[in-house]
Formats: structure tokens, sequence, C-alpha cells
């Protein structure tokens, strides 16, 4: 019930960027990143659907965990060797309400794909009430192309690539020593190459959009967007009231202080990011703990429209 919210509230993220490799399966990751309009009682679901440009499946795919679950176009789980012809398209979502806004599927593309393909995803973020009131509707899509030969993640786990922010690269065949690291024709800082793999902080001014990442003589496309947060996945216990500090990289260019904000327990907290200056390329989002119970809660933040990817764990302690 109630008008649906188009282009935020609801984000897929692939852990090593909005890539894709024919018939290769790779996790997927669904976050309601629109906040339910009653905190307490709030509860969460989801609808996704891979599609080619044509309309066409956009691959299969398979629920990693019971509280979710696949089905194809005629509603029924898919069959040994996948859904009937007559309605081949996949839809995976939650069997029941859920109070965490985030689930994980196993995606595999077609084995014969070669376009973009596009995750529609649908979110609801429930009052939980009961009641035809005060829920809020979220539709998106993210659209993934071909992978090159290089893999990308940024450290910590999360998946995006941003300006000033560090990223993993992977392949075969990259140089170990004199290696030299481009996006989009700025020079990136190397700071560990080894066989397989080569970490680079990427410059300040790198252009926006799909770009030409370069090591050496191999090269592949990258999605540079202006900040795609990975948080250091164990963050110091905090107290109620206290000043709270989540370590993270792909917080943009900061010139200086920027906003951000915290998700935790269903709210909304005003939160500021600070590059830190003995660590290039690490960003300090801090925020004061609201009061809440003592207890463990997972955290996301979010800046300049994009949220953390991962499931990061903030523990209220004494």
């Amino acid at each position: 019930m109630g008008t649906a919210t188009r282009g935020e509230g609801a984000a897929v993220y692939l852990p090593f960027g909005a890539f894709y490799r024919p018939g290769v399966p790779q996790r997927l990751l669904v976050h309601v990143t629109g906040l339910s309009s009653e905190p307490v009682t709030a509860r969460y679901g989801f609808q996704l659907s891979p599609r080619m440009r044509d309309g066409a499946p956009g691959g299969s795919m398979r629920a990693l965990g019971s509280e979710l679950f696949v089905q194809c176009g005629d509603g029924r789980p898919p069959r040994e060797g996948g859904c009937p012809a007559g309605d081949p398209l996949y839809y995976a979502q939650h069997g029941r309400p859920s109070r965490e806004p985030m689930w994980e599927l196993e995606w595999t593309p077609p084995a014969e794909a070669k376009g973009p393909i596009t995750l529609y995803v649908a979110a609801n973020a429930a009052n939980g009430l009961g009641d035809q009131f005060g829920d809020r509707i979220f539709l998106n899509s993210l659209t993934v192309e071909p992978a090159g030969t290089l893999s990308v993640r940024q450290p910590f786990g999360g998946g995006g690539a941003s300006p000033n922010g560090w990223v993993e690269i992977y392949g075969s065949g990259l140089p170990e020593r004199d290696v030299r690291v481009s996006v989009g024709g700025k020079e990136a800082t190397v700071g560990f190459a080894a066989a397989g793999q080569v970490n680079a902080l990427l410059a300040k001014d790198t252009p926006l959009g799909l770009q030409i990442l370069t090591v050496g003589e191999v090269s592949s496309p990258i999605l540079v967007t202006a900040t795609s947060p990975s948080l250091y996945p164990d963050p110091a216990v905090a107290g109620v009231g206290e000043t709270a500090v989540l370590y993270a990289t792909g917080c943009g260019a900061l010139a200086g202080p920027e906003p951000a904000e915290v998700r935790m327990n269903h709210r909304a907290i005003e939160a500021t990011a600070y590059a830190s200056p003995e660590f290039p390329g690490l960003c300090q989002i801090q925020f004061v703990v609201p009061e809440v119970a003592l207890n463990s809660f997972p955290v996301h933040v979010c800046m300049g429209g994009r949220c953390n990817g991962q499931r990061v764990v903030l523990t209220v302690g004494r």
C-alpha cells in the first residue's frame, strides 16, 4: 500500500563491483536502505529479479538461508534444470517479514550472456503494525556489465571503488615489481603487490563513471562512484552518549569534514566523516550513540546516497 519511491531506499551490492562473468555464480546482497516510519516495530521485505536488456531472464538465483525463497514466473519453485520455458524469469524474495533489512543470495548469470544485465529490486519498509498505512515502498535497479580480466573489491569486504579509496585488484599475469596502476588515466598509488594481487589507492581526482583500470599491461572496466563506504568489520564497543568511531575506506575525496548518516536500530543518526591524516585513503565516521538498550546492533553508513553493503555489528555497552 502507498506510493513507491523510485531510485532510492533499496540497494544491491556485489562484492567485486557491478560486473559479472557469464555462467559464474556470485554472491549478491540486498539492502533496504530506506527507513520504516515506526522504528520500534519496523519490518522489511523485498523481491528481486534479474533481466537482460531485451527482458529475457538475466540468470538464475539460489536462496542462502531459510528466510528466503526463489520462484519462477508461474509462482512455483524452479524445477531441475531451472524455470520452465513458458515462465523463465526468476524472482527471489523474503519468506517472512524481517527485523534486519539485509539478505544474501547467490546469482548465476546466463552462460551465454554478453551485454548488460539489470537487477530490479522492490523493497518494503513496513511499520509492522498490521494496518494498511505508513508503509514505505522503494523501487530501484542495478545494471551490471561483463567483467574484464581483473576483479576488483574494496578492503574490509566492500564492493565498490571511489576517489581517494583503496581497492584490491585480483587477476593472473599481474606484475609484482615496478607495478603501475591507473584508473581513467589517473595514476593510483600502489601499496601492495604480490602474485595475483595488487592493492592501490585511487587518486583524489579519479573520474567518475565507467572507467578503464590498467595494471601494467592488463586492463579491465571499473565503475567509480563518488563514495562507496566499506567499513572496518570490528568496531570498538561504545556507550550510550559517547562518540563512536567507525573506520572505513571509500568516503570519497574528503577536503574536510563531510556529513554522513549512520543507520542503527532502525534509526538514522547524524554523523561526520573525517579523513585520517596518518592513513591515506582511510576515514573515520563519528557519531553520538543514542539512547538504546545495551546490545549489539547492525550498523550501516550512508554517504552521498550510497551505503556500505556489509554486515557490521556495533556493540553498545557500559
